[in-house]
């Protein structure tokens, strides 16, 4: 039996990306778009594809936000995407064959191929990137992080597709590291009302390692300046998070 996919995408003023990628989406049978309050054209652009365009803009984190989507859908198997992502034609293709064939309990797991300030990173920690993101709702959903989300599939058969989900990312490297100060805001946050504590000493030497597991480790040294950058970029997340962190809960004493 062929199953129906819904395609779940949550998004906020992502006008210079969504068209590229809810164009990629038409071989779905439904395109679910849930808002968080864009004030630019990303919803006049959505409209061209879709009309299950909801907003809803009490911002309670990613993982939220994702399980927000998922109510919405008309289908119970969930293709949960990124408006920076793309489902090349070949993708495409092979989506819809394991859709012939799925059972309730398998997911599909997507390998990312991320493009950074206009250049594809095949190293860095970066690839291979496989994610969980096809799945039956009524078996699995998203947890309930502020960010760094995933489904919760424990238990599940795990069924590696073979071809890539392009993530385009930021092209623009401010942008990139205010986004990259706010995933830090809310993992300390995360961590802070769960009773979690960390130190000076921790947060320094968590980033030198975390330079090391990603320059060295896990190659970043061959995609050049761009490893590079990663590796550096990622070094200063980690400090900030457990820094965070610290004041956080210097704060309440």
């Amino acid at each position: 039996m062929v199953q129906k996919l819904s395609v779940c995408i949550i998004c906020k003023n992502e006008e210079d990306k969504i068209e590229r990628c809810l164009s990629s989406l038409t071989f779905a049978d439904e395109i679910v778009l849930l808002d968080s309050g864009s004030t630019d054209e990303t919803l006049t652009i959505a409209k061209k594809f879709t009309d299950k365009i909801f907003i809803r803009e009490d911002w309670l984190g990613f993982g939220e936000q994702r399980r927000r989507a998922e109510e919405l859908a008309t289908n119970d198997w969930i293709l949960a995407i990124d408006s920076d992502e793309v489902v090349p034609e070949a993708l495409q293709v092979e989506i819809k064959a394991h859709m012939q064939s799925v059972n309730d309990d398998d997911v599909l797991v997507l390998n990312r191929l991320t493009s950074f300030c206009g250049k594809f990173v095949h190293h860095s920690g970066w690839y291979p990137d496989p994610i969980v993101r096809i799945y039956n709702r009524t078996k699995y959903r998203y947890n309930e992080n502020l960010v760094h989300e995933s489904v919760s599939c424990k238990g599940s058969k795990k069924i590696q597709l073979k071809e890539d989900l392009l993530h385009y990312t930021f092209d623009n490297l401010k942008d990139y590291l205010v986004k990259r100060c706010g995933y830090a805001e809310a993992w300390a946050e995360e961590r802070y009302k769960k009773g979690k504590s960390s130190s000076s000493l921790k947060a320094v030497t968590s980033a030198l390692f975390a330079f090391i597991r990603h320059y060295i480790l896990r190659r970043g040294f061959l995609d050049g300046r761009t490893g590079l950058l990663i590796s550096v970029i990622q070094m200063q997340y980690t400090f900030n998070k457990y820094m965070l962190l610290v004041l956080k809960n210097e704060a309440k004493k």
